[in-house]
């Protein structure tokens, strides 16, 4: 599915803007975060990704790359982790194991599902680990760097966050004996061996290499370190980085004044929302994993959700009632066949995985453009029957009843329900198109002077079980001829 959707405008100004200030290329589109709990923000990822195809577009060579946190220290543990894992706090992601055991580390538990997820895209995305880009050397000279002017980069700190800065601060973690980052003060650079001396929280001296890995740069100062050491010229921000003081408005200035390298160009993205439940987070358990929606929606369906018309605005994300709708946009913009997806959806769960069936029923329902292509077919029947059982409101989760079922739900319906629906079966034709059969259930009940509401609820019932269904019409045309005429015969 990848490359069906174009690059969007905004896209293209940015990238326009990339180029202006750091030349043709080879780019660097960098986005990323760090894996300590369930990885949702894919908008991120996708508006990197948008700015890197629009680069692309113009001629550009560019690397896209995903820059993963692994290193950084566990500060909350997230939702689900057992409590005793907070003996970790402090600790580096990729030093601390799997809580259920299935990967390298806490960072990979998390990491990996959205790895598969990229690759389910078929994002041309390349995924780095920060702490192996430590243990290889990657961030010596900007470590060495940074340790070499301290001084200026606790100025920039103090006057960009307004805090009070210690004497003794360092912009260098070192890892102590324990496994933790935290509470351990440097008291002596080593250039000439890549490493410091530190005290850690016990008073206990060492000694860490960070050429090694053996540590790792705080992140207002990595953030704008890696922009050097990556060769990055692009990366977007949510707003709570672009802030006022925030870690964009110190990694500027410490990018410019310390490491004296461009400041990367930027595309300030809003945050996405849950309907019903609020702004996406992962320490609140608010999250839409990339993996679950992608079991519902095709990948463009996917970045067309999450980038909107324009991801400087906030998104609200409906998978329930309103999802439907959006499928029917985003299967009419990519020009595909008109069939409605509520009407996918209730083929999906009559037919079950028999998609043979499910052509059938689409072919008598007047799709027949759908219904020629068994393979695209059976994909979305996958993620409408998924809907269906994951997200569907109560009303539009079907399942045609048994002989059985139907004669007991029958049991309701009044001498005027049954008259007309055996009327309906004695009209009903082979291969009756689906607006065929809706006229004629229609014109049925008014020639009955019966309440179309009353005749309709009739064959509800005696199909589904239910008062309300879909449009009558197409899904009776849908269902074979046999079931209906046996279940309409009450």
């Amino acid at each position: 599915m990848r490359g069906e959707m174009a690059v969007p405008g905004w896209a293209r100004r940015t990238a326009e803007r990339v180029a202006e200030t750091h030349g043709g290329g080879p780019h660097v589109v960098v986005t990323g975060i760090s894996p300590s709990g369930n990885i949702h923000n894919l908008r991120e990822v996708l508006v990197a990704e948008a700015v890197a195809n629009a680069l692309k577009e113009r001629g550009s060579e560019v690397r896209f790359v995903f820059h993963a946190d692994t290193i950084d220290p566990l500060r909350k543990i997230a939702p689900g982790i057992p409590k005793e894992y907070e003996r970790y706090m402090g600790h580096s992601l990729s030093h601390i194991p799997d809580p259920e055991g299935c990967h390298a580390s806490y960072a990979d538990h998390f990491l990996v599902p959205f790895e598969e997820s990229l690759r389910e895209m078929e994002m041309d995305i390349e995924v780095l680990r920060s702490h192996e880009l430590y243990e290889n050397g990657v961030y010596t000279e900007v470590t060495r760097e940074s340790l070499e002017n301290t001084a200026e980069l606790r100025r920039i700190l103090k006057e960009v966050s307004g805090r009070e800065m210690a004497e003794d601060w360092s912009p260098y973690q070192p890892r102590a004996a324990s496994g933790s980052l935290t509470g351990n003060r440097v008291v002596e650079n080593l250039p000439d061996e890549n490493g410091v001396v530190f005290v850690d929280r016990e008073g206990n001296e060492g000694v860490a290499d960070y050429s090694k890995g053996e540590g790792k740069l705080g992140w207002r100062v990595e953030l704008a370190a890696r922009w050097k050491a990556l060769g990055v010229t692009f990366e977007p921000f949510g707003k709570d980085h672009t802030s006022r003081g925030g870690s964009t408005d110190t990694a500027d200035r410490m990018s410019r004044e310390v490491f004296h390298y461009p400041v990367p160009g930027r595309y300030e993205y809003e945050w996405n929302y849950i309907k019903g439940q609020g702004a996406m987070s992962s320490s609140k358990g608010i999250v839409l994993l990339p993996k679950d929606l992608l079991r519902i929606m095709p990948p463009d369906a996917l970045r067309r959700m999450f980038l909107g018309r324009d991801p400087a605005r906030a998104i609200e994300l409906d998978l329930g009632g309103g999802f439907p709708r959006f499928m029917d946009e985003y299967r009419a913009e990519a020009g595909e066949p008109p069939v409605p997806f509520l009407h996918l959806v209730t083929v999906a769960q009559t037919a079950g995985g028999n998609t043979e069936a499910a052509a059938g029923m689409l072919s008598r329902g007047g799709y027949e453009e759908e219904a020629n292509d068994p393979e695209k077919l059976a994909l979305d029947l996958h993620y409408a029957r998924n809907w269906a059982e994951e997200w569907a409101p109560e009303p539009l989760r079907l399942r045609v009843l048994d002989e059985e079922e139907s004669t007991d739900a029958a049991a309701g319906l009044d001498d005027e329900q049954r008259a007309y629906l055996a009327e309906v079966a004695g009209k009903l034709e082979p291969d009756m198109e689906g607006e065929s059969v809706q006229d004629m259930l229609y014109t049925t009940a008014v020639e009955r002077g019966l309440k179309p509401k009353k005749a309709f609820g009739a064959l509800y019932t005696v199909l589904l079980g239910k008062k309300s269904g879909p449009k009558a019409g197409p899904f009776v045309a849908g269902l074979p001829e046999d079931i209906v005429r046996e279940r309409l015969s009450v």
